[in-house]
């Protein structure tokens, strides 16, 4: 079973709305990907979402986010 120390870390944002649709992304892709929300619970502006994916996964989770424009998914 696979743990958190096979996975890379891909992707980082204070919205997690947009690490949400970042991640459904990478799974429509066939990649694997988990949402791991940092936010403080109590102080929703403190904190980040970050996203994973297996390191075996790594690099084509790089190409599919680069077909994407994360600035604008930002906005």
């Amino acid at each position: 079973m696979p743990t958190m120390k096979d996975w890379t870390k891909v992707y980082n944002t204070s919205q997690l709305a947009t690490a949400a649709m970042v991640a459904d992304l990478l799974i429509e892709n066939q990649v694997p990907a988990k949402l791991l929300n940092r936010k403080d619970s109590a102080y929703v502006f403190l904190g980040e979402a970050e996203i994973y994916v297996p390191n075996e996964f790594l690099e084509i989770a790089k190409e599919v986010l680069k077909t994407i424009e994360l600035d604008s998914l930002e906005a």
